[in-house]
């Protein structure tokens, strides 16, 4: 009875030596043509794609406001190296809740002699941050003081980029146009294309990352090996020009008020067009679990 109600023929060429895709006919054919529509994400912004900071101890580096201004009052030069934090869940659909912290980010090969009162902020957890202590953080060829992470992309942090979690159970993504620094819950695309942005948040883009990421428990992991082969399609100059107006919108409004649900009817709409879709294929995209 259970094949008799969700059973479909199963096309052998399908199955393929690089993986199976046990999908319905109508999903696969909806996938080779996104496929052949676009370019994949990795090779659509060049490679420059991060995962966030590895501090080694959150507890020490990262901070709050109050201890930021007194080691700030301290030496102004101290605010080179303090800079605004986000964890995951700090990531949300069209906006960013900052929590108010900031990591110390005493990187690898720093002369933490120009910086004398972070270094003697961070001497009283000296023995917690000895790489290879006992109770202290992972052995590495880094010095007490500096972060685990040798992060040699720290200057593509302070760009603007879209953000998002890489444990997602519906698209959750977002602009930073601050240059904020991000913890490895975080991945980052260096990019300022609000198409991006936008088949990313739509219906569509969450369609494709069900069809590419590996599912968990409620959502999908997005791991880079996996998302990066999402399709991506060029817009036209007028496709972009009325798609990144609606993205502005969203963004000012950070996702949230009455005429939000407006908007992304509209800017789905565009997405749908972007990718030359029929309202069958729409159909199949708007049938699956999404959000």
């Amino acid at each position: 009875d259970a094949v008799q109600r969700e059973g479909w023929p199963q096309p052998q060429r399908s199955l393929r030596r690089e993986g199976w895709a046990l999908e319905r006919p109508d999903v696969l054919r909806l996938l080779e043509k996104l496929r052949r529509s676009g370019t994949p994400l990795g090779e659509y912004v060049g490679g420059r794609f991060y995962r966030g900071v590895v501090t080694g101890s959150d507890r020490v580096f990262v901070i709050d406001r109050t201890t930021r201004q007194q080691l700030v009052d301290a030496d102004l030069r101290n605010a080179e190296i303090i800079k605004p934090w986000l964890r995951g869940r700090d990531v949300k659909r069209w906006r960013i809740d900052w929590a108010g912290l900031y990591v110390i980010f005493t990187r690898r090969g720093i002369d933490i002699d120009r910086y004398p009162d972070v270094r003697d902020y961070l001497a009283q957890f000296k023995d917690r941050l000895s790489p290879g202590v006992p109770g202290g953080r992972k052995p590495g060829p880094y010095k007490w003081y500096e972060i685990q992470d040798s992060t040699a992309y720290y200057t593509e942090l302070q760009k603007p980029k879209i953000i998002y979690q890489k444990f997602q159970v519906g698209p959750r993504f977002t602009f930073d146009e601050q240059g904020t620094f991000v913890n490895s819950a975080i991945w980052m695309l260096i990019s300022e294309d609000l198409c991006l942005l936008a088949v990313l948040n739509s219906p569509l883009g969450w369609f494709l990352v069900q069809n590419h990421c590996t599912r968990i428990q409620r959502g999908y992991q997005l791991i880079w090996g996996y998302f990066r082969h999402i399709p991506i399609a060029l817009p036209t100059p007028a496709q972009r020009a009325a798609i990144e107006a609606l993205v502005r919108k969203l963004l000012d409004a950070e996702g949230q008020g009455p005429q939000v649900a407006e908007w992304e009817r509209e800017l789905n709409a565009l997405v749908y067009e972007l990718y030359g879709l029929t309202e069958e294929e729409i159909g199949v995209v708007e049938g699956l679990d999404h959000e």
